[in-house]
Order: C-alpha cells, then sequence, then structure tokens
C-alpha cells in the first residue's frame, strides 16, 4: 500500500512547494517557510526541496510571484480610466484579503519574473490614461495602492478589535456624553463596503483634481 509520504514525494513540485511556504506563512508567518519546515510538511527530506527551488531567497521570490500572479485585474483596456483604477483597487482588495501576510512579503521584494511585472504595467498604463506620466504615474499608482492594502489591513484590525470586545464592553453614556460626534456614531468602529467605496471615491477625485492643477 502506498503511503501519503510516497505519494507526495511523487508530485513534488516547484507549485507544491511554493502552496506549502504560502500556507505556512499565512498561518505562522514568514518565519515558519523554512526549508526544513516545508519538507516535514510534505513528508520529504529537505535536501529534495533544493531540486525545485535553489534557497530561502528564492523561495520567497516565488510566494511574491505566487502572489501577484493572484492579482486579476481587468481585461478590457478601453474602460475608463477611473473605472480601471477602481476594478484594480478592489483586485488588490481581494488579495490582500485572503494572503495578507504573503502580500507584506510580496511588497518587500521585487518582482522575480515578467509575471510580476504586469501589475505594474496595467497600473501605470491606468495612470498614464488619467493624464499622468513616468514619475508621477507611479506616484499615483502607489497612492492606489497603497489604499488598497491600507484600507484592508485596517478593517481586518477593526474587525478583529469587535470580535475580542467582551459583552459588557459598552462605555458608560454618561462617559460617552463628554464625546457627543463619537455617540452619535454609536461607537461603530467596523468596515463595510461604503467605507471603502467612498474612500476610493475621495483618492479618484483628488487625483482628477491634482491632474487639472498641474
Amino acid at each position: 500500500m502506498t503511503s501519503a509520504a510516497e505519494n507526495e514525494r511523487g508530485r513534488l513540485s516547484r507549485e507544491v512547494i511554493v502552496a506549502t511556504a504560502v500556507r505556512l506563512i499565512e498561518s505562522d508567518g514568514e518565519a515558519a517557510a523554512s526549508m526544513r519546515r516545508i519538507s516535514a510538511e510534505l513528508g520529504v527530506a529537505a535536501m529534495s526541496l533544493y531540486n525545485h527551488v535553489p534557497n530561502k531567497a528564492a523561495l520567497l521570490d516565488a510566494v511574491g510571484e505566487f502572489v501577484r500572479g493572484q492579482i486579476q485585474l481587468p481585461t478590457d483596456h478601453d474602460l475608463a480610466w477611473e473605472a480601471r483604477a477602481r476594478e484594480m483597487v478592489r483586485a488588490f482588495r481581494d488579495v490582500v484579503e485572503r494572503y495578507p501576510r504573503c502580500v507584506e512579503l510580496m511588497m518587500a521584494r521585487a518582482p522575480s519574473s515578467l509575471v510580476g511585472l504586469e501589475p505594474l504595467e496595467y497600473a501605470l498604463e491606468m495612470a498614464e490614461q488619467a493624464g499622468f506620466a513616468g514619475r508621477d504615474a507611479l506616484r499615483v499608482v502607489r497612492a492606489f495602492v497603497s489604499y488598497a492594502i491600507g484600507a484592508t489591513t485596517t478593517a481586518a484590525h477593526r474587525a478583529r478589535a469587535v470580535e475580542a470586545l467582551p459583552p459588557d464592553a459598552a462605555p458608560d453614556p454618561a462617559e460617552l456624553a463628554r464625546y457627543p460626534r463619537i455617540a452619535a456614531l454609536g461607537v461603530d468602529v467596523t468596515v463595510d463596503e461604503t467605507d471603502f467605496d467612498f474612500g476610493l471615491d475621495l483618492l479618484i477625485d483628488a487625483v482628477t483634481h491634482l491632474r487639472g492643477s498641474r
């Protein structure tokens, strides 16, 4: 009878190794994606991994490449730049929600293949369509990407904070009365889709205004 470990050895590949590294990073952080830990997860000798990935740095590059490859950008290049910007930001947000820890790793590592350059090329094309070129186009792209990552990460942190609150954590109404604007909001720190769209609208309006002032 063939064991699970033998089956795993038979299908060991770069893709399997990278997928395991992604899972470990999302579960336990970047440090968990060691060759020893990955080989233990797969039931193979650590040295066998080097037949597919030359070293730890190459593995982390591959993880970054994998995450970039998950960014599903629209294929219709006839869209107005505002629509393309919205689709791009939402595509980045989806990846941040699925791979929050790996996105941090992706942002810290330069693209290791031409595939990794596709999202940036698309974003620069969108910025050019909006009326920006060169370094200004890159700055526009960075603003949109920063919003996608920052807003999504903040929403996740706030959701976890709300979940961690005990049932009787509501503030004393008499004390809260000192902060009437907060009291009017009901101290709701959660973030929903309308919050995300509101911030994206602000950013698009700001880019439109900046284009007209330069």
